[in-house]
C-alpha cells in the first residue's frame, strides 16, 4: 500500500508542483450526500476544507485519528471528507458504510460521491488530496498528498502556530531520566520503512519510547513528500529512547540486527531508496564503541560487506503525526518485518561470568560442584526440584545466567526437572557425550560451560518433541515475585 501511494505521488510531482487548480466550479453543483443519503449544503459564508479519500489507502486511515481531533478543535472553517463508492477501488457505499461505522469516530464528517464527478472535476488522482473552497463554495486549489494542519491552515488564511519538535547536533544533550532508578538513553536506528521498526523497538523490554522521523539529511523540517521525492538525504529513522538500567545498548543493537538484511544497500523487504538505507546515529561519543564493536561481530556473519551506516546523528525531526504509530492504529497495514521477532529473548551474555576454580569450589556445595564440574548426576526422584512447579526462572547456579522458564516446566515422571526448551537458545550449548556406553547430546550452560543435564527427544509432541533433563543442583530458582528485583524483569511475560 505505501508503495502504491508513493506511485500515485510521483506521478503528480512529475507533472508539476503540489498545487493543482481545478476548474472554477461551485462545490454545491455535485451530487455530494452525507452517509444516511441527505443532502449536503455548504454553510454559509465559511471556508470549507475537503478531504478525499479512500478505505484502502493506509496514509489516509493512519490519519483519522488526527482528523477527528482536528474537526472537533477547529470551528473557523468546515472541515468535511468525501469518499467515492464503487470508484477507484473503493467498496460500495454499504460495505463502507458498515466499515466506517465500525471504527468510532465521532466528529469526521463523511461525504458521498457515488457519480465520481468531483473525482473527475478536480482531477484527483491519489488519495489523501485536499481540496480547498472558499466563501462562496468556489473550488480555489486541489493539493495531493497528506498535509498537516498547519499548512492547511495556512493555506486557508487562518492562522496558526507551527510547533516542531527538531533535535540537532549542538543540541545533543542526553535526556535525564524523572523517574527514579532510571537511566534514560536515546539511539536512532534507520531499518527501512520506520512504520514497523517503532512498532517492533516498542516491543522490547527496557524500551521507553520509540518515534519515528527523519534523520542525517540537508534541509530543515523536511516532509514525507520532501523526503521521498526531493532528494533530500534524510533516513527514515526510529529515534529509540531506552531504560540503560534494563538493556544495553549492545543488546538493544541485537534486537535491531534481527530486522534488517545489513548487506542491502538503500532497499529493505519492498522499498528501495536512500530513506531506506540502515543506519546507527548515536549522540554519546562512548556509544560509537558499542556500535563499531557490534558491527565488527556482525560482518563476521556475512561474506557480503554490513552496509548499516555508523555515524553521529547530525539532525533528526519528528514524521508527521498519521506516521507516529501507524501500526497501532491499522493493526493490519503494511510491515516489512516480522514483530513478533521481538518476542525472542535476548540474553546478555556480558552480564554474567565464568568463575575460577577456586572461586566455584568457595561458592558451591560439593554435590553442586560435582554436577557441574565433574558431569556427576543426582538421584532421580531424590533432588530439589524434580516435583516443584512454581511460577519463576530457573538460572545457572555457578553464573546466575538464566537457562529455564517454569513455564517450560512439565512433570515427566522420570524424577529430575524437565523442561520442553531453554529461555533462549543461545543459553545453552550441546555437547557429544558417548559416557556409559550411550550416546547421549549433553546440555552445558553458555558463560560457565557448567554441566546440567541431557536432551531427550521423547517430550511432548506438541510443544516440540524434547526434554530437557537437567540435574537440580546445576540451578537456583528465583521466584516470579523476586525477577525484578534480582535483575529478571525482562524474562517476565515468559513466566506470567
Amino acid at each position: 500500500m505505501k508503495k502504491f501511494y508513493k506511485i500515485f505521488l510521483t506521478f503528480l510531482f512529475l507533472i508539476g508542483g503540489t498545487m493543482v487548480f481545478a476548474n472554477r466550479r461551485g462545490i454545491e453543483n455535485f451530487e455530494l450526500k452525507t452517509l444516511d443519503g441527505k443532502e449536503y449544503t455548504l454553510p454559509k459564508g465559511k471556508k470549507v476544507y475537503l478531504k478525499a479519500w479512500a478505505s484502502w489507502c493506509p496514509i489516509c486511515l493512519s490519519s483519522l485519528e488526527e482528523l477527528d481531533s482536528f474537526t472537533k478543535e477547529e470551528d473557523r472553517i468546515e472541515i468535511v471528507t468525501v469518499v467515492f463508492p464503487g470508484k477507484s477501488g473503493e467498496m460500495s457505499k454499504e460495505e463502507f458504510k458498515k466499515w466506517y461505522s465500525s471504527l468510532g469516530y465521532k466528529n469526521i464528517k463523511v461525504l458521498v460521491d457515488e457519480k465520481g464527478e468531483l473525482l473527475k472535476k478536480a482531477r484527483i488522482r491519489a488519495f489523501p488530496t485536499s481540496i480547498f473552497i472558499d466563501e462562496t463554495g468556489e473550488i480555489k486549489g486541489v493539493v495531493p498528498g497528506q498535509l498537516p494542519k498547519e499548512q492547511i491552515l495556512k493555506i486557508m488564511g487562518v492562522d496558526s502556530q507551527k510547533k516542531e519538535e527538531v533535535v540537532k547536533k549542538e543540541d545533543n544533550v542526553p535526556v535525564t531520566s524523572k523517574n527514579e532508578g532510571q537511566k534514560i538513553e536515546e539511539i536512532y536506528l534507520a531499518g527501512g520503512c520506520f512504520w514497523g521498526v517503532e512498532a517492533y523497538m516498542e516491543r522490547i523490554y527496557g524500551v521507553v519510547d520509540a518515534v519515528s522521523g527523519y534523520a542525517n539529511g540537508k534541509t530543515e523540517n523536511p516532509r514525507y513528500e520532501d523526503v521521498v521525492y526531493r532528494d533530500t538525504g534524510h533516513a527514515e529513522t526510529v529515534k529509540v529512547t531506552y531504560d540503560s538500567n534494563k538493556i544495553s545498548l549492545s543488546t538493544l543493537l541485537e534486537y535491531y540486527f534481527r530486522i534488517v538484511d545489513p548487506t542491502s544497500l538503500n532497499k529493505q523487504g519492498n522499498d528501495r531508496g536512500t530513506q531506506y538505507r540502515t543506519g546507527i546515529y548515536y549522540i554519546k561519543a562512548e556509544d560509537e564503541k558499542v556500535v563499531t564493536q557490534a558491527l565488527e561481530n556482525l560482518q563476521k556473519k556475512y561474506d557480503k560487506k554490513v552496509v548499516i551506516e555508523n555515524k553521529p546523528l547530525e539532525n533528526f525531526y519528528l514524521a508527521e503525526e498519521y506516521h507516529q504509530d501507524y501500526l497501532k492504529k491499522n493493526p493490519n497495514g503494511y510491515c516489512h518485518i516480522d514483530l513478533n521477532k521481538a518476542n525472542d529473548i535476548i540474553v546478555d551474555a556480558s552480564k554474567y561470568k565464568k568463575l575460577s576454580d577456586k572461586e566455584l569450589r568457595e561458592k558451591l556445595s560439593e554435590k553442586e560442584y560435582r554436577i557441574t564440574q565433574l558431569n556427576d548426576t543426582e538421584r532421580a526422584f531424590d533432588n530439589e526440584y524434580w516435583n516443584f512447579f512454581e511460577p519463576g526462572i530457573y538460572v545457572d547456579i555457578t553464573t546466575g545466567e538464566p537457562l529455564f522458564s517454569s513455564k517450560d516446566k512439565y512433570n515427566s515422571m522420570c524424577g529430575w526437572p524437565s523442561f520442553t526448551k531453554p529461555i533462549s537458545e543461545d543459553v545453552v550449548t550441546y555437547h557429544t557425550d558417548r559416557s556409559f556406553n550411550m550416546v547421549r547430546t549433553e546440555v552445558r550452560s553458555r558463560v560457565g560451560d557448567a554441566h546440567l543435564g541431557h536432551v531427550f527427544e521423547d517430550g511432548p509432541k506438541d510443544k516440540g518433541g524434547l526434554r530437557y533433563c537437567i540435574n537440580s543442583g546445576a540451578l537456583n530458582f528465583i521466584p516470579v515475585d523476586e525477577m525484578e528485583k534480582e535483575g529478571y524483569g525482562y524474562l517476565l511475560k515468559l513466566v506470567k
